[in-house]
């Protein structure tokens, strides 16, 4: 078995693989108008092998996704397949009364297309054509089942489109089947539908409930032995493993658990080599009832996990990989985005990084923000100007930091203005920003954290995002953005940021400003000198 090419794109230029600066210029008009000529919400119907989901989302400009109403049915459709390929009538009888919910649920919102899909329990029953005819028939569905190679293409626009990432592989872990996608320069190369699907794997080696040692060792030799009939790619130092699906979702969820973490989303969580062996291994070790009773387990998934986790971690050593970058989006992310996949002849590719970490700020303020009252891309001009005088080029993820702290500010604005730096780093951190590390976002969030707390959370000190002397970087740029927030509400409303210009000589940190008063800035120069060490003078001048 083969991997099966989309496009030739050896001739796809590479974008460059440091942190993506943001470019406000790229969206001149600033936050599109999100519903002009559309539908508000869109609705995907995902018929998988393990379970039936429909999650009905909004797209916005940016590409972000707002989900506001999930629905999800344990199929366990492999488990229905007979020896010859056939779905038996409790296989069909579900998946049909799943599918007359999701309509119910879809034509709630006043959705009035539904992108539906069915994968590998479908694909290789030789009866699904029931469950299409209902579909249609009965509720008005247009379920199709889609081959290999464009499920594949699905999960790579929905899982690749928001990680900082550039070059690496894709895996898929479903149920029934496990998409592999290897890309480049964001753009998709080769991919493969295997039969790796952790449902099908659990049930093939009996892992549901306690395992015996010789079945896990069948199955990681069984998994090993068909990702090298595949030929499918080792990874070199600059590529990344990225995993997406259910089992995937699951794993980063108990890796979690075990330690201070700031980051509340899955999507960009990365699960280490290590961790990842001894997490497969304890799963392994442990009867189905034990498995419904660790923290942070999903009791639905406890039968199959372990065949997800043996899939990952095969996976992982196969391809040397030192451990697997966790999308929480895949198949129905990428129906959404773009339901209408490119002919054959043409790339699949996602956006560049530049264009969807700025996006993705301007779509998460406009959630909270009407257009009018918005107020953040004049502060971040401002904080901008003080970060490339104190860091110049040395500091580029420590500026883009303060940079989308102080345009982010309005989300709490809007909120509560007396708790404004808790409430946007709280959401700062449970909501997914496009484009971003979890590293980054935890930078923001303690920046406006540590405007006003001497001492920043322990989940936030004693995370493995941040080091000891990122803690003494982030006090000083909490400084730094409370001086753009005082120099940002002074300035007149006709002038832009660049109206303020900075100069660092001689132990002096010097502001020329149009807008500033002997009475602004209360103790804000005395902060400034105890965490930079020098003197700084606002002075205030003609525009």
């Amino acid at each position: 078995m083969t991997l099966t090419s989309h496009a030739d794109s050896s001739a796809i230029a590479q974008p460059g693989t440091g942190t993506a600066a943001l470019d406000w210029g790229s969206l001149v008009g600033g936050v599109p108008n999100q519903h002009d000529g559309m539908d508000r919400y869109t609705a995907v119907i995902d018929v998988g092998s393990g379970s039936a989901r429909a999650v009905v989302m909004q797209v916005n400009p940016g590409g972000g996704i707002e989900i506001v109403a999930q629905q999800r049915v344990n199929l366990n459709l492999m488990s229905h397949v007979d020896e010859n390929g056939v779905l038996d009538d409790t296989g069909v009888a579900s998946a049909v009364d799943a599918l007359e919910d999701f309509a119910m649920v879809a034509r709630g919102f006043g959705v009035q297309t539904l992108h539906a899909v069915g994968t590998a329990a479908l694909r290789e029953s030789g009866n699904a054509s029931a469950i299409i005819d209902a579909a249609v028939e009965r509720f008005d569905i247009p379920l199709r089942i889609i081959h290999g190679a464009d499920e594949a293409a699905y999960c790579f626009l929905g899982a690749i489109h928001g990680l900082p990432v550039t070059d690496g592989l894709l895996a898929d872990i479903g149920g029934g089947s496990t998409e592999l996608v290897s890309f480049s320069g964001r753009t998709m190369g080769s991919s493969v539908s295997l039969p790796l699907g952790s449902l099908r794997i659990a049930n093939r080696f009996n892992l549901t409930d306690l395992p015996d040692a010789d079945d896990v060792r069948a199955a990681c030799d069984f998994v090993h032995a068909t990702l090298t009939e595949a030929g499918i790619p080792r990874l070199s130092d600059s590529e990344v493993l990225i995993g997406s699906g259910g089992s995937v979702r699951l794993l980063s969820r108990l890796d979690r658990w075990l330690q201070p973490y700031p980051i509340i989303k899955l999507h960009g969580y990365q699960i280490h080599a290590e961790s990842l062996a001894e997490l497969a291994e304890q799963l392994a070790s442990v009867s189905h009832a034990e498995r419904t009773q660790m923290e942070g387990m999903n009791p639905e998934r406890a039968h199959s996990i372990v065949g997800g986790a043996i899939i990952a971690h095969t996976l992982m050593q196969y391809t040397n990989a030192d451990g697997i970058l966790v999308s929480g989006q895949g198949l129905r992310e990428g129906l959404a985005r773009q339901p209408d996949l490119p002919s054959k002849q043409c790339l699949v590719a996602v956006p560049p990084l530049e264009s969807i970490r700025t996006a993705s700020l301007m779509d998460l303020v406009g959630r909270f923000v009407p257009r009018f009252s918005q107020r953040g891309r004049r502060r971040a001009g401002v904080a901008a100007g003080i970060g490339l005088a104190i860091w110049d080029d040395q500091g580029n993820e420590l500026r883009q930091a303060l940079e989308s702290a102080a345009f982010l500010l309005d989300i709490g604005n809007a909120i509560d203005f007396y708790n404004r730096l808790n409430r946007t780093a709280s959401i700062i951190v449970r909501t997914d920003l496009p484009g971003f590390t979890h590293r980054e976002s935890a930078f923001v969030a303690a920046i406006l954290l540590a405007v006003e707390q001497q001492k920043l959370p322990g989940r936030f000190r004693k995370s493995r995002l941040l080091g000891r002397d990122d803690l003494e970087n982030i006090r000083r740029a909490a400084v730094a953005l409370t001086l753009a927030e005082e120099l940002d509400n002074r300035l007149p409303s006709a002038l832009d940021s660049d109206a303020v210009r900075f100069e660092r000589r001689h132990g002096i940190f010097t502001v020329y400003t149009p807008g500033w008063s002997d009475a602004a800035g209360q103790g804000l120069l005395e902060r400034w000198r105890a965490a930079f060490d020098e003197e700084i003078n606002i002075v205030r001048c003609e525009s």
